[in-house]
């Protein structure tokens, strides 16, 4: 299968009690690249390959995600902050810009409040804050947001239900929130494919969901009426669920005053199912 990252190089960097994988390229104007569930870097394919050429790009899998591997319980959004700064440390950038999907965003919102001097700017996709999720988790969110409750669930339950079909699974959690499979590279598929048949990233997606429902909405509680002053970005899909209850920039500003940011005509998966529009976001908020 062709490579959907031949300008960027492979690191699987060994921190002890994980290992992150991760793709890299050279240069200045470093940007640090964060998918969400339940994909891996791969789905950056098309933006990495814009910014490449004039921006330091990093994808990294998350915790547990992809090829990225840990021997620690602690699955919150500061431990994946925390290995993605190491990283940072590693390839050399002191400060750099963080563009996060879904939970790859959440990280990025924890990184910039642990720690604040490392961000240059923050760009968040088709997020709303932790807290505010379970604040709006009515019947209407449930029956859509169903697998917050259903991978926090105890006991490898989720793992065991997952586990008998782990594929038809995930082809259902792509298509449920977005436009499809077809919106797919059939490269990034068969990576998050391939994926979700290790056991141990089926684990990482439920011990993830499990610390969003305990540690994190703890994390988060401590910090309320916490400020950033930082370039923050923020989009949503017009199609998908984060933009239905309530207005995402009003709620973002509670944490960086300075979001800006809009809609776009796409559902959840907006930077597989829409580069075109995607792409160009993300270059005028870098030039910002």
């Amino acid at each position: 299968m062709a490579d959907l990252f031949p300008a960027l190089d492979r690191l699987d960097l060994d921190l002890g009690h994980a290992v992150v994988h991760a793709r890299h390229g050279a240069g200045a104007h470093p940007v640090l690249l964060l998918h969400g569930y339940p994909q891996t870097h791969a789905m950056w394919h098309a933006v990495a390959a814009d910014l490449a050429p004039d921006h330091a790009v990093v994808a990294a899998d998350l915790r547990g995600y992809g090829a990225s591997r840990t021997t620690s319980d602690d699955r919150s959004f500061r431990a994946m902050a925390a290995d993605v700064v190491a990283l940072m440390d590693h390839l050399g950038h002191e400060r750099f810009h963080v563009v996060g999907h879904d939970r790859g965003a959440r990280t990025a919102h924890r990184l910039a409040l642990d720690h604040p001097d490392r961000v240059a700017s923050v760009m968040l996709l088709d997020v709303l804050p932790t807290l505010d999720v379970w604040r709006l988790m009515d019947a209407w969110l449930a029956l859509r947001y169903y697998h917050w409750t259903f991978l926090a669930q105890p006991g490898g339950l989720p793992e065991r239900l997952v586990g008998s079909d782990p594929v038809g699974y995930l082809h259902q959690a792509l298509a449920a929130l977005g436009a499809g499979l077809e919106v797919f590279d059939p490269r990034a598929l068969a990576a998050y494919e391939h994926a979700a048949r290790d056991p141990d990233v089926v684990h990482a997606w439920c011990a993830d969901y499990r610390a969003a429902a305990h540690e994190d909405r703890d994390l988060d509680l401590a910090d309320v009426g916490r400020t950033l002053d930082v370039d923050t970005t923020v989009v949503w899909g017009e199609r998908g669920v984060v933009g239905a209850q309530e207005d995402p920039l009003t709620l973002w500003r509670r944490w960086f005053p300075r979001a800006e940011g809009t809609a776009v005509d796409a559902g959840h998966f907006m930077v597989e199912e829409r580069p075109d529009l995607l792409v160009p976001l993300v270059r005028a908020h870098l030039r910002r």
